[in-house]
């Protein structure tokens, strides 16, 4: 799966091209310190609209569909670790119903409140 067809499997869903390259952050299932999970870096300037984010694993056969509405997250700057004015998160692949960021320096922000759907490829 990649982030184009993805983007086109939620859009028709949608029923409507509500999801684009600018508006739409893709991550993978990566290793990361003896873990597994989805790296993600958005500019903390984008949090002032409204965000998506799809999360695939290629191992479990499915991504999810996550949407930040504009300006939810008030404080993206205290919330996450920043590096040059970007969140720098990275989500744990262990426990997929929690979706917490689990980088030293952030809140553990939990994602799962912005689920929208999933979908099996």
């Amino acid at each position: 799966m990649t982030k184009n067809e993805a983007i086109q499997r939620v859009n028709d869903a949608l029923g409507s091209p509500l999801l684009n390259e600018r508006n739409t952050h893709w991550a993978s299932v990566v290793a990361h310190a003896g873990d597994e999970g989805w790296w993600i870096h958005i500019p903390l300037l984008q949090f002032k609209k409204e965000i998506h984010i799809l999360l695939c694993s290629e191992k479990a056969k499915v991504f999810r569909h996550l949407k930040i509405k504009a300006s939810e997250i008030l404080s993206p700057a205290m919330k996450f670790r920043c590096k040059d004015q970007v969140a720098d998160i990275f989500i744990s692949a262990a426990s997929p119903r929690k979706l917490a960021d689990i980088l030293p320096g952030g809140t553990k922000h939990n994602f799962s409140k912005h689920i929208v759907s999933e979908y099996r490829f």
